[in-house]
This record gives structure tokens, sequence and C-alpha cells, in this order.
């Protein structure tokens, strides 16, 4: 009978752990295109690189939006990403959620505000 409990704990513990939200972070820095890919170069001190894509099964299609417009904004373009980092063979990835924030003309790197770039 014991064990008959712990079997029907360990199963709603399944279910219910298949509805928790995987955690997002920000990222922040200016995107790009390079070779029809949409490219976030972070602002931090290494300047990290990630391919943004768009969320399977999501109806937002962020990153495909963003894909147009880069091709009439003035570089660079500042923006924060709302995403789950994840890993595409050697590429750092970031499955994007959504995008705030989005500047045109505007930069976070501070090369750029050295004159450096």
């Amino acid at each position: 009978m014991r064990s008959q409990h712990l079997i029907g704990g360990l199963a709603a513990a399944v279910l219910l752990a298949g509805g928790v939200a995987q955690a997002q972070d920000l990222y922040v820095g200016t995107v790009a295109l390079e070779k029809g890919a949409v490219v976030l170069t972070r602002c931090d001190l290494v300047q990290n690189r990630y391919v943004l894509r768009d969320r399977k099964g999501e109806r937002a299609q962020p990153v495909a939006g963003l894909r147009q417009r880069l091709k009439t904004l003035k570089a660079p373009v500042y923006v924060e990403v709302i995403g789950d980092y994840a890993e595409q063979g050697e590429d750092h990835v970031l499955d994007v959620i959504g995008l705030e924030n989005l500047k045109a003309g505007k930069s976070c790197h501070l090369s750029d505000a050295l004159g450096g770039r």
C-alpha cells in the first residue's frame, strides 16, 4: 500500500514538473545580419555572440520580424533579448521569447564609446 502512495506521488510530481516554465534570461547587446542570421553581440567585456532564433511552437516570430527591420535600420542596433540559451553545434544560440527597447543608432559597447570601432 505504501509503495502505491509513493508511485502516485511520483506520478503527480512528474505531471506538475511538465507545467513548469523554463528559466529565461535577459541579454543586452547589438544585433546585425550575418550570412542571413540575426546575431547578437552582447555588451560584456568579452562581447559574446549569439545566433538568435524564434522559439519553436510559438506564434510570435520576433526574430523573423527583426531580420526584415535590420535591412533598413541604421547600425548599430541596440536591443534587449529575453530568451533561453541553447547550443547548436559550435554556435551559441538564443531561443527568443521577446525583444525589448530596440533602438537604431545606439550602442552599449565600451569600444564604441571610446571610438575604437
